[in-house]
């Protein structure tokens, strides 16, 4: 027994307490690196030292050499890298080719064909306009470069001078305005505002709305008020007025139609520059300047069918005035026959014919003084009645003209200022 317990050391030549060694898989590893091609570094994604966006795919930006590619395309990065190659051939920025101004050949003929003033060019000289698209009006610009957001003075050249003297000082009027509501208004003016002048419109409440249609009527503007409002506020407000406009003019009151006219002028002077707005804002100041000029060929059209109907209504006008004088020249014969008649019949009756004369001559006294008092206070009605619709026109006037020169020259819709016509003299 004993025997079998003792390790037999001539079998396995080894000291019995011997350890085991440790099998290392260092050498196989070097061997697969050194069969599978090594992973470079530089095909992570990486950043975008311009831009920080992240390459969505890596080895397309490292390439050996920093030449263009154009091809053939093997696989899908060289055919990525390939059109990226086209794309970085191509300059940065395109400009347009301007038109040469080197003269050309005149034929030859006499002086006075060829040389024409310029004078003489200008009234036949077409005004270039820009494009509707989505609605808004965009301007382009001329050929030497400059912009035509100024175009429609060249209209106005057609104006009387009073009517271009009113252009002029209103556009400076309306740079004021522009400029003083983009102050911010003292602590103490904005807590002053009550509960009818307020400086914002919910988008989605329609209280809100509602409110604002009755302030619009009612309520004027304050300049602190106006200052406060945010552009979308003014916007909305806007497109209210844009709907209340028609019905507010068709009502003929003076009162409201100058009214409406202060807040058209305040909120319109609120507004951005038209570079700094959207195209959907800006649509909504345009949708006030159509609205005018619907309004304004509606009024031509009623003013074209007017003279008819005030050639009947001064013949109608007339004639209580003739019936009155006709009746007062028949009185007057009848009652001096009845005087003379009286030394007549004052044989027969000297009692009874005097009084039945003096009735007759108080009731045509009477008869006649009553139409004279009704046709006196018939055209002193019709003179007041014309002298308010006169004013109530010139309101209306001076409130589609303003919208149409503010919207058409300030906010770039130009086809909207040939709806303004030109003044009576």
């Amino acid at each position: 027994m004993p025997d079998k317990r003792k390790p037999s050391t001539s079998v396995s030549g080894m000291s019995p307490y011997a350890k085991r060694s440790r099998v290392s898989y260092a050498e196989d590893d070097e061997g697969d690196e050194a069969a599978s091609p090594s992973v470079a570094p530089n095909e992570r994604p990486r950043n975008d030292p311009l831009y920080g966006q992240k390459s969505a795919f890596p080895g397309l930006d490292d390439s050996a050499t920093d030449e263009l590619f154009y091809g053939p395309a093997e696989d899908g990065l060289e055919y990525l890298r390939m059109v990226r190659s086209e794309a970085n051939s191509l300059p940065s920025l395109f400009v347009a080719v301007k038109a040469s101004s080197a003269p050309t050949a005149k034929p030859a003929g006499p002086p006075e064909e060829t040389e024409i003033p310029e004078e003489d060019l200008q009234p036949t000289q077409p005004v270039r306009k820009g494009v509707y698209a989505d609605g808004v009006y965009f301007v382009s610009k001329d050929a030497e470069g400059h912009s035509i957001a100024r175009a429609g003075q060249v209209q106005e050249e057609q104006f009387p001078d009073a009517q271009a003297a009113y252009y002029n000082l209103l556009r400076h009027r309306f740079l004021l305005l522009r400029t003083t509501l983009r102050c911010t208004p003292p602590p103490a003016a904005i807590a002053a505002l009550d509960d009818s002048h307020p400086i914002s419109l919910p988008a989605n409440s329609k209280l809100a709305h509602k409110e604002w249609r009755r302030l619009l009527l009612a309520v004027d503007p304050q300049m602190v008020q106006l200052a406060c409002m945010d552009i979308d506020s003014v916007l909305g407000v806007l497109g209210i007025m844009a709907r209340l406009i028609s019905e507010n003019i068709r009502s003929g009151d003076e009162a409201r139609i100058r009214r409406m006219g202060a807040w058209a002028w305040g909120l319109l002077g609120k507004c951005r520059e038209v570079g700094e707005m959207a195209t959907e804002e800006v649509g909504e100041i345009r949708g006030l300047g159509k609205r005018a000029v619907t309004i304004v060929k509606k009024m031509r059209e009623e003013n074209k069918k007017r003279p008819e109907s005030d050639d009947g209504r001064d013949e109608g006008e007339v004639e209580p005035g003739d019936t009155g004088d006709k009746a007062s020249g028949s009185a007057e014969p009848d009652v001096e026959n009845d005087n003379h008649s009286e030394p007549l019949d004052s044989s027969d009756e000297p009692t009874v014919q005097p009084d039945t004369g003096s009735e007759e001559l108080e009731a045509a006294k009477l008869e006649l003084q009553r139409r004279l008092q009704s046709t006196e206070e018939h055209i002193r009605s019709t003179e007041e009645n014309t002298e308010e619709d006169d004013s109530v026109r010139k309101q209306i006037g001076a409130l589609l003209d303003m919208i149409l020169t503010v919207v058409g020259e300030y906010y770039g819709q130009l086809d909207l200022l040939e709806a303004r016509g030109q003044w009576e003299k």
